[in-house]
């Protein structure tokens, strides 16, 4: 009877262990260059966004569950200036790559129309403050990293994201030309 005890005891050892194993190995594989913090954030807030029809709503509750009220010029800025976080990247590529393909292009063109939208309508001084932030030694070594990361996106990937891009350098450009 010991004897038998043993055996199972060691056997159910050894199947926790290959299925912590395999946990391990498919989380690993699946967030291996993501903070899952950041990871996590991005899902709740698609997860909240996923029920709403209309793409434009999509984006909005997305963004909304993600940054607070977009009333709020400071979570607009974030909203935006997350676009050029690489983490925030790999989260939102790792989003699109478990989208419905029937949703993936006009959440894409959404997204750049909220660029565009934001770009538009910031007043004066959340440019100067925008243009500030990314004058700095930081803001540059962000876009640098960012422009890395995308640069390192399969090109089917880029090229289906080119709107958002597209309205990123835009908005980029015209705080420039400031």
């Amino acid at each position: 009877m010991k004897r038998r005890t043993t055996r199972i005891l060691l056997w159910t050892g050894i199947a926790s262990l290959i299925l912590v194993g395999a946990a391990a190995a498919l989380w690993f594989r699946t967030f291996h260059h993501y903070t899952p913090k950041e990871v996590m954030r991005d899902v709740r807030a698609g997860l909240a966004a996923r029920h709403f029809q209309d793409p434009q709503a999509r984006v909005e509750a997305f963004l909304e569950a993600r940054y607070g009220p977009l009333t709020d010029p400071a979570n607009r800025e974030r909203a935006f200036l997350d676009f050029f976080n690489v983490d925030h990247i790999k989260g939102l590529n790792f989003i699109v790559s478990h989208t419905p393909a029937n949703q993936k292009q006009a959440n894409t063109q959404a997204m750049a129309q909220w660029i565009a939208g934001y770009r538009n309508t910031m007043s004066p001084e959340e440019r100067t403050v925008l243009q500030a932030h990314l004058n700095t030694d930081a803001g540059r070594a962000m876009l640098r990293q960012a422009t890395g990361q995308y640069q390192a996106q399969d090109v089917y990937y880029r090229g289906a994201q080119r709107a958002v891009i597209n309205e990123l350098m835009t908005t980029l450009a015209a705080l420039r030309k400031q």
